[in-house]
């Protein structure tokens, strides 16, 4: 069995949802957060935040530190540079090896290691690995910030359900509404919620744009044609994120959309029957393909079982790579929106704890996308799906 080694994170934790989750210390400037095998952690920051960091920290007072208290003078007669004040700490605590995240500063890893000390990067940190297993207290978060984004999305649909019809077009008091009217509705909604768009703004796309998974939609929202809105906000006071997608229409839309809400229904309510603990992600993601299969649907994975020859014949694929199912299932949400699990290729077993989406998506090329999102608590019999939000293509 190999040994194990103290952790070292040189970040800021704005941005870096490790080092808050060590920490639950928010700076904008980077710290430096040490925890030997035996779960005894250090944390360092400047001066200035010290006072703050025995505040809000869920360290021990006893084990926060001013960057004040080491080096005394730098090796060039100025305060010391963070490295040398890692190597003290290190040296003080009796630490030789350290492991590091993948994105550890090069400059900090070379000048310990020609101190001696060995420092390891990891691809993925057993901090990250735990983060995946919500508390209750962190599933309350995230259903604060689910129930803000419901808000919005309540807002976005009464918005677009109101508009009036003129030929192609919505119009709200005598102006086309517009993606970027929806979004700004989302926006100030979220704010007067308690929440941020850290993540990146709202997609609210329409019709053909909505065939990009990930366009965030801009100009005329169009009557008849399939509206992608999706919702992803962070709480400002927890840091927890929510996301939810729903697909709906203002008018009638073709029989193809049709069809493809109901596949994507169908799957999605498939998907989330299956979810509980022990379960693997790989499994979930497969089953939704063979819905989709099942049903005429391409999918990433029918198309990775076609051989292909000839570059007229990959050219086609090219394009229909964009057609169908072209992504995962889901995803982890927590402090992150994006997070382990990976609700696709991926053999991890489902534990009480997990909070993934479930949100399976059609799309054509020319005509649009469905997508439609929920987010759901895996129990150890089943999941509770933590998404209230009604789903209704016809607006």
């Amino acid at each position: 069995m190999m040994k194990p080694k103290t952790l070292l994170m040189v970040s800021e934790s704005v941005h870096n949802s490790d080092m808050y989750y060590a920490t639950r210390f928010l700076a904008s400037d980077p710290f430096i957060f040490i925890r030997n095998p035996q779960g005894r952690s250090i944390l360092i920051v400047s001066p200035m935040e010290y006072g703050r960091a025995i505040k809000e920290s869920i360290l021990d007072e006893r084990d926060i530190r001013s960057t004040a208290d080491y080096g005394g003078e730098g090796k060039k007669g100025n305060r010391p540079r963070r490295e040398e004040i890692i190597l003290e700490a290190l040296r003080a605590e009796g630490i030789d090896e350290v492991v590091v995240p993948g994105y550890f500063p090069v400059y900090i890893a070379d000048a310990l290691r020609a101190e001696g000390i060995s420092v390891e990067p990891v691809e993925e940190l057993e901090l990250t690995k735990k983060r995946a297993i919500k508390a209750d207290w962190e599933v309350e978060y995230i259903k604060k910030a689910q129930r803000a984004c419901e808000e919005a999305m309540k807002i976005a649909i009464e918005k677009i359900r109101n508009s009036r019809i003129e030929g192609d077009r919505l119009v709200v008091n005598g102006e086309t509404l517009t993606s970027e009217r929806v979004r700004a509705y989302i926006e100030h909604a979220l704010i007067e919620h308690g929440c941020t768009c850290d993540s990146g703004e709202p997609i609210v796309a329409c019709g053909k744009g909505a065939a990009d998974p990930h366009f965030s939609g801009y100009g005329a929202i169009l009557a008849h044609e399939p509206i992608i809105i999706d919702i992803f906000p962070r709480l400002k006071h927890g840091r927890y994120f929510a996301d939810m997608t729903r697909t709906v229409s203002r008018g009638e839309p073709s029989a193809m959309v049709k069809e493809m809400y109901e596949a994507v229904k169908l799957a999605q309510e498939s998907a989330e029957d299956m979810v509980k603990e022990g379960v693997r992600c790989c499994d979930v993601h497969n089953l939704v393909c063979d819905v989709f299969e099942d049903m005429g649907y391409e999918t990433l994975r029918s198309r990775a079982h076609n051989r292909v020859e000839g570059e007229g014949e990959k050219e086609k694929v090219r394009e229909e790579g964009r057609r169908g199912f072209i992504h995962f299932t889901g995803h982890g949400v927590g402090l992150d929106v994006h997070e382990p699990p990976s609700v696709g290729d991926d053999d991890y077993e489902l534990r009480s704890g997990n909070v993934i989406t479930i949100e399976p998506g059609l799309y054509e090329p020319g005509v649009g996308g469905v997508r439609l999102e929920d987010m759901v608590l895996v129990r150890k019999n089943g999941c509770e799906n933590l998404t209230r939000y009604e789903k209704r293509l016809v607006i």
